[in-house]
């Protein structure tokens, strides 16, 4: 039995991008058309779109894309089942590569529905471990009322704990549900039992790759931007064009940042199950 490997499963991305370049490359053309498609819902709705708000429902995301802003947020929807699923396809199945392993059908639906009962779910019950804190710790508040303000920040960091901690656990569900082609509910707890510090390990990982995705991506914006910005209101035609270009580069630095930080998070995933899946259950075949 091999032992479990964070590094591994958090450097599968680029493993991926480096055997599949054409599909990842597809991958990013649908998130830039699904952003531009964005961007021009946006600019041809009537009124200005209410960027900034501080509503988080989907009806106040939705709002923010005007008048076709329900069909913008259906349409990253379906764009996130289909490339996310299309990752763990590429990691658990290679063999399937066809259409760049995409695809529109059962596994996607199956994704769909998981992603909105957990949207459901975390709305019923989100603030529930915070709640609970609140509860065992208000005795003890009450008793020491000058130790008051200790207890509200130890129980806060209790309550992030116990969600990072359920993130974690139950991390893994989508990936299993592809997996398993079915809603396989008696596995999706213990499929992580043991391997709580490992998914963190990998998450961390990550987290890091992110955080070096966005800064390279922020760092090359800005200076775009900054360039764009010392041509606005020039009238030569030629440094329009320039303009033009750079807006596209923008536009392109957007969704490419996004579709690989999502492709790396996503075959991270895989990888991991794969990894825990071939220590002792039938299904997936280890690496």
């Amino acid at each position: 039995m091999k032992p479990l490997s964070p590094y591994r499963a958090a450097s599968e991305g680029f493993r991926l991008i480096w055997r599949e370049p054409r599909a990842v490359f597809a991958w990013m053309a649908l998130w830039f058309a699904t952003f531009s498609a964005a961007a021009w819902a946006v600019a041809i709705s009537p009124g200005p779109a209410r960027f900034g708000g501080r509503g988080d429902s989907l009806g106040d995301i939705a709002a923010r894309f005007g008048t076709f802003g329900g069909l913008v947020v259906m349409l990253f929807l379906a764009v996130w089942l289909v490339t996310a699923v299309a990752a763990f396809r590429a990691v658990l199945h290679p063999a399937e590569r066809r259409w760049f392993y995409l695809r529109v059908g059962l596994d996607e639906a199956r994704l769909g529905v998981l992603t909105f009962a957990a949207f459901l779910v975390a709305a019923a019950l989100g603030g529930a471990p915070a709640y609970l804190v609140l509860v065992l710790a208000s005795p003890l508040m009450h008793a020491v009322p000058a130790l008051t303000r200790d207890i509200a920040t130890g129980g806060a960091l209790v309550t992030v704990w116990i969600d990072i901690w359920l993130g974690v656990r139950l991390s893994l569900i989508a990936v299993e549900t592809f997996s398993e082609r079915r809603f396989h509910l008696s596995a999706y707890w213990p499929v992580t039992g043991g391997r709580f510090w490992y998914l963190l390990a990998c998450y961390l990982l990550f987290f890091l790759i992110f955080l070096g995705i966005t800064g390279l991506s922020l760092g090359v914006g800005s200076v775009l931007y900054e360039i764009a910005v010392t041509q606005v209101g020039n009238g030569d035609l030629v440094r329009r064009g320039g303009l033009l270009l750079i807006a596209g580069a923008l536009a392109v630095l957007t969704a490419g940042s996004w579709a690989l930080s999502w492709t790396i998070f996503c075959a991270c995933q895989a990888y991991a199950f794969r990894d825990i899946v071939g220590e002792g259950r039938d299904g997936v075949a280890p690496a």
